[in-house]
C-alpha cells in the first residue's frame, strides 16, 4: 500500500520540478520526516510515544518573498505506544492523509522561516495491537474518519535540501466509538483522545 501511495507522488513532484521555471515562481517539492506521536485524552491509558513518518510533496507560493503560503498533502504514520502490561492493548497505529495551508513566514536577511495554520486529515487505516503481538487484534479501532488540527514548522532553507522540524496538535475529539471489548484496560467510556506528533526531517 505504501508503494502505491507514494510512488506516483514522487513521480508527479518529479516531474513538476523538472519544468519549473521562472515563469512558475513558486516551489515545488517533497518532504520526508521522522515522527514521533502520541495519543492524549482521557480514553486511552498509559500512552507512550510511538515513532512513525511522514512523506509527501508540498507547494510554496512565491517563496521569496517575506510573506508566503506553505502547502502540502502528505501521508503520516503515527498513532501511540502504551504501557498496559503483556495482555493489555500496547499499541495503536494510524495512517493519516493530511493536507494543510500554512502562512509562511521568511526571516528577512536569513535563510529560515516559520509557518504556522490549520490541517485536516483523512484516516485511511488505524489498527489495535495486544502485548508482544505483531499482527494486529482488531481494525478499524472506532476512530472518526477526519481530523482537524494546527499545524506549525520551523525551515532552514537550503540551496538543494532545506531542513524542517515542527508538529501538529489535533484540536477535535477523534473517538466515534472506541470500546475494545475484553482487552484491558476497560474503553467504552466516550471519552478524549486527541493526536499530538513531533516531525524532523528534510524537504527536496
Amino acid at each position: 500500500m505504501r508503494n502505491v501511495i507514494f510512488i506516483p507522488l514522487i513521480c508527479f513532484v518529479s516531474v513538476v520540478c523538472a519544468q519549473q521555471t521562472n515563469d512558475f515562481p513558486h516551489k515545488v517539492g517533497i518532504k520526508t520526516n521522522i515522527s514521533i506521536s502520541t495519543l492524549l485524552g482521557s480514553e486511552l491509558q498509559a500512552p507512550r510515544p510511538k515513532f512513525g513518518y511522514t512523506a509527501g510533496p508540498y507547494l510554496i507560493f512565491n517563496p521569496e518573498k517575506t510573506w508566503s503560503l506553505y502547502t502540502e498533502a502528505v501521508g503520516s504514520f503515527r498513532g501511540s505506544k502504551f504501557k498496559n502490561g503483556d495482555t493489555g492493548y500496547s499499541r495503536i497505529a494510524t495512517f493519516y492523509i493530511d493536507a494543510c495551508v500554512l502562512p509562511l513566514y521568511n526571516i528577512p536577511k536569513s535563510n529560515k522561516a516559520i509557518s504556522l495554520g490549520p490541517y485536516a486529515s483523512y484516516l485511511g487505516l488505524s489498527s489495535l495491537f495486544i502485548g508482544a503481538k505483531k499482527k494486529p487484534e482488531i481494525n478499524d479501532i472506532g476512530f472518526k474518519n477526519y481530523d482537524l488540527g494546527v499545524a506549525s514548522y520551523y525551515h532552514i532553507k537550503g540551496e538543494i535540501v532545506s531542513f524542517q522540524f515542527g508538529g501538529k496538535l489535533a484540536l477535535i475529539n477523534a473517538n466515534r466509538d472506541v470500546n475494545f471489548v475484553g482487552y484491558y484496560p476497560k474503553t467504552g467510556n466516550g471519552g478524549m483522545i486527541r493526536s499530538i506528533c513531533f516531525e524532523v526531517g528534510l524537504a527536496f
